[in-house]
């Protein structure tokens, strides 16, 4: 039972932080690298390791984190008359969007017949104190 190589480690990290079961402790990750990676070390040896204890710490936190995104719905209905809502609006700002599309082309028009440049129209606005 020699040291742990580099190689070791990385094996050991990429264990935790593919680490998929809902509970992560350290019995747990020294019985799996024993099954898995056949390294057969003592929590506390793999404590040691600054690496391996970051990521450990990283992927309990992840763990308790919630799983479900904010603002997630878990009613299927309630959830399609959301996207619903959304379409709706997404479909409003298009047509929104398009007006306004055909205005600046007017006012593009408009400058070119007038002679007005593009340096012209550019220039930022004047600023007034109220």
């Amino acid at each position: 039972m020699g040291h742990l190589t580099k190689n070791d480690e990385v094996r050991i990290i990429k264990l935790i932080e593919d680490w998929a079961e809902p509970k992560l402790t350290w019995p747990l990750l020294v019985d799996v690298c024993k099954k898995k990676l056949n390294i057969s070390r003592a929590r506390q040896s793999l404590m040691k390791l600054p690496a391996v204890n970051m990521a450990m710490k990283y992927r309990k936190a992840a763990l308790k984190a919630p799983t479900e995104k904010p603002g997630w719905i878990k009613d299927i209905h309630l959830a399609n008359e959301r996207i619903e809502k959304l379409t709706e609006a997404n479909q409003q700002l298009k047509a929104i969007n398009q007006q306004l599309l055909t205005r600046f082309l007017t006012w593009q028009a408009n400058a070119d017949m007038h002679g007005l440049s593009q340096s012209i129209l550019d220039r930022p606005l004047i600023q007034f104190k109220k």
